[in-house]
């Protein structure tokens, strides 16, 4: 373990995260390269039941990991066990990903599950409730976190996740896959129940769009848009929908109250799954989650694979490869090496919020030693 001095001259520990750059991710042995030293820490046994939590991604999006790519982690892993399954949560909002029939028919055509790879499972059962509450300790603003059932009933955890943009979050990595794919539809609720979208009429021109792509039916228009607050669940998607900007959050106290909850639930799922092992794909790092149909271009260009078994580290470092890398060609924010690509498409959501927040709750440190492989 390495350490830093924080801005008070205290020392932090730093922890080691493994970096394999995009131009070697197909070299022979580099991913059992990459997860050599995670995989030494991992106290896997044969009969172990070791979940790989990911998101194979909506209908129509084509951002999300790759199975081969998730295949090509589960063999750097080693054989430390034959029992792997897949698996992920099922959301708030309509659509292929609401119940578990729909999600396996979706991650199928997506190429998850035999034969190509180890089975995909609902970890939150048949409608999103098939849960388990986790008693959180004093100070944080959740009582009890409901998580999927089977995230609890796994003897390990792999964490992969696709680091890029989020509505609401200003990016999303390790810690999201945590906090918001690891609970249960109940949890989902309330982590965005803080969270709620309001119309700026003088910006509003009635077009009808985010009405168009409203899951829950909250929205109707006449000479403005108007958002029943009761009906809306906070999905945030008539935030990326509007062409005009007019669709906003008030980020004043909303915004710390959102994330400080993502992140409690991060602690939770962790708390009752360990060990747990990160890997952070710095690739087709696009302005949004693959929830979305649409996610635009991407920022940068391919940057590489993340692996540590610190998940407030490891998106860290991810931030960081990202931040200092210059704009895609094609990218929307032309935001240049050096800069915040994330703060620089949404400035009124700065995703380090949820880093300082998780260092604060003890899950990790933002202090890293990046240690390049296959050189």
């Amino acid at each position: 373990m390495k350490y830093r001095k924080d801005p008070q001259g205290r020392m932090k520990d730093m922890s080691e995260v493994y970096f394999l750059p995009a131009e070697k991710a197909k070299m022979k042995g580099c991913f059992e390269e990459l997860l050599g030293g995670i995989r030494s820490r991992s106290g896997l046994r044969p009969t172990d039941l070791l979940a790989v939590k990911l998101h194979p991604g909506e209908e129509g999006n084509t951002s999300y990991v790759r199975p081969e790519d998730v295949l090509d982690v589960i063999r750097g892993f080693g054989p430390v066990t034959d029992r792997v399954f897949l698996t992920d949560t099922t959301v708030l909002y309509p659509g292929r990903r609401r119940t578990a029939p729909d999600y396996l028919r979706l991650v199928r055509e997506h190429g998850f599950g035999p034969p190509h790879t180890p089975p995909f499972i609902v970890a939150d059962g048949l409608h999103g409730e098939d849960e388990m509450l986790v008693r959180t300790p004093g100070g944080f603003h959740t009582k009890e976190a409901h998580i999927a059932s089977l995230i609890g009933s796994a003897d390990a955890m792999i964490v992969i996740s696709h680091f890029k943009g989020h509505l609401l979050t200003g990016f999303g990595g390790a810690l999201k896959n945590l906090g918001m794919g690891c609970a249960a539809r109940a949890g989902k609720l309330y982590q965005h129940s803080s969270v709620k979208p309001v119309i700026s009429a003088d910006r509003c021109t009635a077009c009808g769009i985010c009405a168009s792509h409203c899951h829950v039916d909250a929205i109707t228009v006449d000479d403005c848009a108007v958002i029943d607050i009761k009906v809306c669940t906070g999905c945030g998607e008539c935030l990326g929908r509007c062409p005009e900007g007019a669709v906003r959050v008030s980020w004043n106290q909303d915004m710390d109250i959102f994330m400080k909850r993502m992140v409690e639930y991060a602690w939770a799922a962790v708390s009752v799954s360990n060990p747990v092992f990160y890997v952070n794909f710095v690739t087709s790092v696009v302005p949004d989650c693959d929830c979305m149909h649409d996610t635009g271009p991407a920022l940068v260009n391919d940057i590489g694979i993340l692996a540590s078994t610190d998940p407030v580290a490891i998106d860290s470092a991810s931030l960081d490869l990202v931040t200092a890398a210059p704009p895609a060609r094609t990218a929307q924010v032309k935001a240049e090496a050096g800069e915040d690509k994330f703060l620089a498409l949404r400035p009124d959501r700065d995703g380090s919020l949820q880093l300082s927040l998780a260092e604060s709750m003890g899950l990790g440190s933002t202090g890293y030693r990046l240690v390049r492989v296959c050189r």
